[in-house]
């Protein structure tokens, strides 16, 4: 498992609030001990930071990961952002748990890796990004040793879930299965363009402005700190199968992830890292797939670059209100009217809402009929989820491209829908952006800098 003995680790990180701040929870993760901070001399250092922000939008402080490239040479370069949202908690709302106290609820998130964590301790984004910008690979060989040994200390801090994959496993699937699968291992790779990368706690939201311009629901009493509430504000949303919402699981969202995107290269502690004059990618799994299709086509002057890992990408095809409400109530609140304690029919869904944000009708409406350079996306061939599939096979026709899919290989989570997959295609996805940012604007939406590491 990903924890072991508590680890105090009691690190001060800058905050964007007027307290300076702690990580509040998963202290005791051994992955997170050691990015933040290492027990004992190590070979690989990175650069993570933990930081909280009060949103407007939300009237609520919300807690983020930045990962910075660590550049030994040139150390006033500034970086493009890369935003990456996680997906959608199942367990949060009772799929194994049913928890209604804040404290258990911080530790379940914690030890599934939910949310903010998601892709820091089980993408396992941070080695891989700085594996990808690391001058030293100069071959697909080189990168993959070099992987393996990030995956090996890791392991060795206790890092590396119990029954994952080798370290030797995950950087063979990682390079010689995807990301450069018909080479050799002696082929040239140049290092990808170095960016910063955004963690932001989505929480259940879908990315989305909740229809009826709830700024935070179900309400919480608590503003001050991040996921803090009270038991009695757990909301219970159904007689069947009476399981319970946690407080402030989505609000004003959309809204929230382009306040904290803009405040991040205009006011944060990192802005002097970060560059402005290029366009933001954004990328997610699953949910976030959906949330960065959609604010990513939306907000075009704002995101540059766009990536979706089996992502709901045709969310007209989520009909079924009973399924739904048993799997994912935030969904009929966010896109139409949750009734608590009431039988599933009671509930209903906006369809002029829901179509409007549907990522292949914007597709439509922006007359996109061909896959552009600045979009990426895929899903597993055993996603075991009928809307994730047939989503993105709808995107596939509309786009006029061939299939997207990604076959069931040796070590890539047998291409369902969890960590491993997603995993094993991260380096694509980074690839994908980094050829974004170094070709902006000549390629794109729109060849501003050649890359430092090459």
């Amino acid at each position: 498992m990903r924890w072991t003995i508590p680890l105090a680790i009691g690190i001060l990180l800058f905050s964007t609030s007027a307290q300076s701040n702690q990580l509040r929870y998963c202290t005791d993760h051994p992955e997170l001990v050691y990015l933040l901070s290492p027990k004992g001399p190590v070979r690989f250092t990175y650069d993570v930071r933990y930081e909280t922000f009060f949103s407007r939008a939300l009237g609520k402080e919300k807690d983020f990961f930045l990962i910075l490239p660590k550049i030994e040479r040139n150390p006033g370069y500034t970086f493009p952002l890369l935003v990456l949202l996680h997906g959608y908690n199942f367990h949060r709302n009772g799929w194994k748990f049913r928890v209604c106290d804040p404290e258990r609820n911080n530790e379940i998130t914690c030890m599934e890796g939910e949310e903010q964590y998601h892709w820091l301790v089980l993408e396992d984004i941070a080695l891989i990004h700085q594996a990808m910008t690391d001058p030293s690979n100069t071959t697909y060989g080189e990168l993959e040793v070099n992987l393996r040994e990030r995956f090996e200390e890791l392991k060795a801090q206790g890092g590396l879930i119990q029954g994952d994959y080798s370290p030797e496993e995950i950087a063979r699937s990682i390079v010689r299965d995807n990301l450069n699968p018909n080479g050799s291992p002696a082929d040239p790779f140049l290092p990808i363009y170095p960016m910063a990368l955004l963690l932001p706690d989505g929480d259940n939201s879908f990315y989305m402005d909740e229809n009826e311009g709830k700024p935070l629901f179900p309400p919480t009493a608590s503003r001050e700190r991040c996921d803090d509430y009270r038991a009695r504000e757990c909301f219970k949303y159904s007689l069947i199968p009476l399981r319970y919402m946690k407080p402030g699981a989505l609000g004003q969202y959309e809204t929230y992830l382009v306040e904290l995107t803009r405040f991040l290269q205009r006011s944060s502690p990192a802005k002097d890292k970060l560059m402005r004059e290029v366009p933001v990618g954004i990328g997610g799994i699953s949910m976030g797939g959906f949330g960065a299709m959609n604010l990513g086509l939306k907000y075009g002057s704002l995101f540059g670059s766009i990536s979706s890992q089996s992502g709901l990408l045709d969310i007209e095809l989520l009909t079924n209100k009973l399924m739904l409400k048993s799997i994912m109530p935030e969904f009929i609140e966010v896109f139409g009217r949750l009734k608590p304690n009431a039988p599933f029919f009671r509930s209903s869904l906006d369809a002029h809402y829901l179509g409007k944000n549907n990522p292949v009708r914007r597709i439509q409406s922006l007359g996109i009929t061909s896959l552009p350079p600045w979009m990426y996306f895929d899903y597993g061939a055993n996603e075991g989820f009928e809307g994730i599939s047939r989503g993105n096979q709808n995107l596939e026709t509309r786009l006029h491209t061939g299939s997207h899919e990604i076959s069931h290989q040796v070590s890539n989570g047998k291409a369902s829908h969890n960590f491993q997959f997603w995993r094993s295609r991260a380096a694509n996805i980074l690839l994908h952006h980094s050829r974004f940012f170094e070709g902006y604007p000549d390629n794109c939406r729109g060849h501003w800098g050649k890359n430092p590491l090459q």
